[in-house]
């Protein structure tokens, strides 16, 4: 008898500490059908790059993740997330963390450390209706993220919200090397700040948020100011068949990374209203990148314009962006607008089939056509 009561208040312990912790696996697989074009026309050199099979991550990378929390008394909790992008389409899974987290939480909001979202991503993706489509072109203020909008070795402080109202503040460290700890005095590459605030009541969200990186290096990732990437084919053997027109294209399209940087300077600013029938917002963003050794700095400049609106299962949306990049020590004055278009049909509320079409055309001094890039895609995603 003495031994079933143990049993059973050792139980009852296991209960208790069940009910006040929780994990959730989670997950997205987006698979498609697509075709990605550059048309590429600069100094006289013409050609084609067309890419068709089958796509992932056109909705939303695909991916698989882990979340939890526990109750630690007294209105304080634990938390963490564990998130890997996955390749659905691929034979051998390289994995790499696209989030990773852990943190506490309670009345005074929450504080997080490791590899986590930008305020300036948080405040984009809220004004963003089309879905940031990871390879549709045309929404030309994302092109202002850097490292993809996540800052590894970082540590945050989101508030409560207060009437609506809340902030988001975020120090990234940088690395050293390949390191996050900096040794006798080693300068840190891609140290980071960041703030955000977010208002948000009823069918109103408006937000603005601050981007410095000191030192960036290639430790922030790909960063481009006027487009996603350098053309589909530029590189090895495509170089070839595109002659050195290509090599002009891919300065213009990632000029800033031409001259190495002291420091990055991206601030934006945007918002949205639902008027039921439709949804509609806007976004604005600007980019200083300060160069080294004198010379003068690179500026960009964008706007994306967004719609949407739900029709029973299907929903509709729109983007159209416009954007400018100028360095005057390497004569760059260039423009790209861009737009998308996106149907989505909800065969249930974990999967959609959908239909996408993106363009991007980029443009050098004096209107010179540089750059045209397409991509379609057809597609079903699911979340779990």
């Amino acid at each position: 008898m003495k031994k079933t009561l143990i049993a059973l208040a050792a139980l009852a312990v296991v209960s208790a500490a069940s009910a006040q912790s929780s994990v959730t696996i989670y997950g997205v697989v987006d698979m498609g059908i697509a075709q990605l074009k550059d048309s590429v026309s600069v100094l006289g050199t013409t050609g084609d790059y067309v890419k068709n099979g089958v796509q992932q991550g056109t909705l939303s990378n695909s991916r698989i993740g882990f979340k939890g929390t526990e109750d630690l008394g007294a209105g304080l909790k634990a938390n963490f997330v564990y998130e890997l992008q996955i390749s659905p389409d691929e034979n051998v899974q390289a994995l790499t963390n696209r989030l990773a987290t852990v943190g506490l939480s309670g009345g005074f909001g929450a504080v997080t450390i490791g590899r986590q979202y930008s305020p300036y991503w948080v405040v984009q993706n809220a004004v963003d209706l089309v879905g940031n489509l990871n390879y549709t072109p045309g929404y030309v203020v994302n092109n202002h993220l850097v490292d993809s909008g996540r800052v590894s070795n970082s540590v945050q402080y989101a508030s409560p919200s207060f009437g609506g109202f809340s902030v988001i503040a975020q120090v990234g460290a940088g690395t050293t090397g390949g390191g996050t700890e900096a040794a006798n005095g080693a300068a840190q590459a891609g140290k980071s700040f960041g703030l955000a605030g977010i208002y948000g009541a009823g069918p109103l969200l408006v937000g603005a948020a601050y981007n410095d990186v000191t030192n960036p290096g290639a430790n922030v990732g790909s960063m481009s100011t006027i487009t996603g990437a350098t053309p589909y084919g530029v590189g090895g053997s495509a170089l070839a068949s595109f002659g050195s027109g290509a090599s002009a294209v891919g300065t213009l399209v990632n000029a800033n990374g031409i001259i190495a940087s002291n420091e990055v300077k991206v601030w934006a600013a945007g918002g949205s209203y639902d008027f039921r029938v439709v949804k509609a917002s806007l976004a604005y963003s600007s980019l200083t990148d300060q160069k080294t050794g004198g010379v003068q700095d690179l500026t960009s400049k964008g706007w994306n314009a967004s719609i949407s609106a739900p029709l029973g299962a299907v929903t509709l949306a729109a983007n159209l962006g416009r954007a400018n990049v100028q360095q005057a020590d390497l004569g760059l004055d260039g423009t790209i607008t861009g737009y998308q278009l996106l149907a989505n049909y909800a065969l249930s509320k974990r999967t959609t089939a959908y239909a996408t079409f993106g363009r991007d055309k980029t443009e050098g001094n004096n209107g010179t056509e540089l750059l045209v890039r397409t991509s379609t895609a057809v597609g079903i995603r699911h979340t779990f």
